[in-house]
C-alpha cells in the first residue's frame, strides 16, 4: 500500500492530501458508490472518452495500482490498448463489487499518518482533511482541484488481473470486433486459477462458462485400458456431444456430480458471444480444434501445493499430489498441450 502511494507522488508530485486519501479509499472499497446499471456504465465511458481523446497528453501509462486488487485503467492509454469500451465498462462493473470495512480503512489512514513525512504531507493537513472525512462516515471523496487541474484525472477502477491478462483481453475484443464471437478454452496446472479466470472472462462479457470438472470420467468407464490413455480421466466423448457441438444454439446438457457419483439436473443454454471452457484436459486433441483462443496457466510446484492445500486442505491435497497430478503432467507432456495453445501465463509470480 505504501508503494502505490509512494508511486502516486512520483506521478502527481502536487498530489495533496485528498488524493491520497481517494486512493486509500479506493483501494479498500473500490468503485461500489459508481455502480449504475450496465447501460448508464457504458455510456458514461463512451462520453469521457470521446471528451479526453481531444485533451489527450503524451503517452501515459495504462495502469497505476491503488492497492487491494485493483487498478486505475486510465483512458488516455485506451487507443494504444485497443480495448473494446464495452470490455472496460465489464471489468469496471467488477471493481463495483461490494468490499472492504471501515477498519480497513482506518488501518490505511494510520499507515498514511506514519509516513506522511515521506509523502510530504503535514501531520495538520492531514487532520483537517481526515477529521470531518471520519466524523461523516467516510463518504467517497473527489480528487483535490489542484489535482483536476494539473493532471487531468480520467481513469476507470478495474481488477489487477486486467492487466495481468491484458493480452487475453485484447485477443478477445479483437476477435469479437472481426467476427462477433469467440470460444475460449483454459487449460492448465491445478490451483493455477483457471475457474477464477473464466468466471472473470464470463463477467466481463456475459459469456457462458463450462466446467472440465463437470465431465470426469464416472468409474463404470474407468477402465485400464481407458485411465492408461494421457486426458483419459475425463468425459472428451460426452462434453464434445452435449456441449462443443451445440456451441451458437440453444442446448441443455448435464454435469457430472463426483460426490454424488451421478448426473446433476440438466443446464440450459442460451447462446452467447462470448463461450469459456475452462480446465485441464479442455485442450485434448479431439477439442482443441473447436477454440479460436487457447490459454495455458502455467504454475510452479511449490506454489501449486500451497494453493490447494489453501483451498482444498491437506488430505485432498495429498490425493492431488498422488494421483491427479501425475496424471495431469502426463497429459501436458504427451499431448503438447502448452504448444498448441496461442497465449501462456506464469501464474506463479504472485
Amino acid at each position: 500500500m505504501l508503494k502505490s502511494l509512494m508511486d502516486e507522488k512520483k506521478r502527481c508530485p502536487a498530489a495533496e492530501v485528498r488524493d491520497y486519501c481517494k486512493l486509500l479509499y479506493q483501494s479498500e472499497f473500490g468503485a461500489g458508490h459508481m455502480a449504475a446499471d450496465a447501460q448508464t456504465v457504458l455510456a458514461r465511458l463512451r462520453d469521457e472518452c470521446a471528451a479526453v481523446q481531444a485533451d489527450a497528453e503524451s503517452a501515459e501509462a495504462p495502469f497505476t495500482d491503488v492497492g487491494g486488487c485493483l487498478l486505475r485503467l486510465h483512458l488516455r492509454a485506451l487507443p494504444a490498448l485497443k480495448l473494446r469500451q464495452e470490455t472496460v465498462a465489464g471489468l469496471f462493473a467488477q471493481a463495483c463489487a461490494p468490499r472492504g470495512s471501515v477498519a480497513g480503512l482506518e488501518e490505511k489512514l494510520k499507515m498514511l499518518r506514519e509516513n506522511a513525512a515521506v509523502l510530504g504531507l503535514s501531520p495538520a493537513a492531514l487532520e483537517e482533511e481526515i477529521a470531518p472525512w471520519r466524523e461523516a462516515g467516510y463518504p467517497p471523496l473527489s480528487h483535490s482541484q489542484t489535482y483536476r487541474d494539473l493532471y487531468h484525472p480520467a481513469y476507470r477502477l478495474v481488477p489487477a488481473a486486467a492487466a495481468r491478462f491484458l493480452p487475453l483481453f485484447q485477443a478477445v475484443d479483437e476477435l469479437l470486433r472481426q467476427r462477433g464471437n469467440v470460444r475460449v478454452a483454459i487449460d492448465g496446472n491445478s490451483g493455477a486459477g483457471k475457474s477464477t479466470l473464466g468466471a472473470l472472462l464470463a463477467a466481463v462479457y456475459g459469456g457462458n462458462l463450462y466446467h472440465m470438472d463437470d465431465f470426469f470420467l464416472p468409474p463404470r468407464r474407468k477402465t485400464a485400458e481407458r485411465l492408461s490413455q494421457p486426458g483419459g480421466n475425463v468425459d472428451r466423448e460426452r462434453f464434445q456431444a452435449e456441449v462443443l457441438s451445440h456451441l451458437g444454439e440453444p442446448f441443455s446438457y448435464r454435469p457430472w456430480r463426483c460426490h454424488e457419483g451421478a448426473l446433476a439436473a440438466p443446464v440450459f443454454v442460451e447462446p452467447r458471444a462470448v463461450e469459456i471452457v475452462e480446465g485441464v484436459y479442455s485442450l485434448h486433441p479431439d477439442l482443441r480444434d473447436a477454440y479460436d483462443l487457447r490459454v495455458f496457466l502455467a504454475l510452479d510446484p511449490e506454489t501449486q501445493v500451497e494453493r490447494i492445500r489453501a483451498r482444498s486442505g491437506e488430505a485432498m491435497l495429498q490425493r492431488f499430489i498422488a494421483e491427479w497430478i501425475p496424471l495431469e503432467n502426463v497429459y501436458f507432456a504427451r499431448l503438447a498441450v502448452h504448444a498448441c495453445c496461442q497465449l501462456a501465463f506464469d501464474v506463479g509470480a504472485e
